[in-house]
């Protein structure tokens, strides 16, 4: 089964100040809850990639315990770029952060497309979505936020490819 998430929200705040925020590694860390650490085999290297250097580029990082390996690529400065990765918990996993300006805010918006490898799929999804909503109100506390449109989710099921190769959603 194959999932596609998308959790965003509304940052009163300049997309340069949001961009920095969504590229530091430091703040990517804190996002995640305590139980949940990340570990990052080449600082340096993800910094660099954040940037947009050397793409694509894979960096070797640990959730919790377990070996999660990224390709970062995709990279439009102040404006979005997109891992991927195969490991023990997703047979694949593509996440692509956005940043979409407006008028008086930034919408920024994590699309992450993926197959859980264990466990009840739907479950496995739930859980993944219940982490993107967290890891959007943990960012909420460092920059201001629109506290109804803070951690926006929709979760869908992906249709079997069609023969002409589209997909659809459940």
């Amino acid at each position: 089964m194959r999932f596609h998430l998308r959790v965003s929200t509304r940052f009163l705040a300049s997309p340069e100040s949001v961009w920095a925020l969504k590229t530091d590694p430091e703040s990517l860390r804190e996002e995640l809850p305590p139980w949940l650490p990340l570990s990052v085999a080449d600082p340096e290297g993800l910094r660099e990639g954040l940037k947009g250097l050397g793409l694509p580029r894979t960096i070797q990082t640990r959730l919790a315990l377990l070996p999660w390996p990224i390709e970062l690529s995709e990279y439009e400065e102040g404006v979005s770029y997109c891992d991927r990765s195969e490991n023990a918990l997703f047979e694949d996993w593509e996440h692509h952060h956005q940043l979409q300006p407006a008028s008086d805010a930034v919408r920024y918006l994590d699309a992450v497309t993926f197959s859980p490898r264990w466990g009840p799929p739907w479950l496995v999804a739930r859980l993944v979505e219940a982490l993107f909503v967290h890891r959007h109100r943990r960012s909420a506390t460092k920059l201001p936020t629109d506290a109804r449109a803070t951690g926006v989710s929709m979760l869908r099921e992906l249709m079997e490819a069609s023969s002409d190769g589209t997909e659809g959603f459940l």
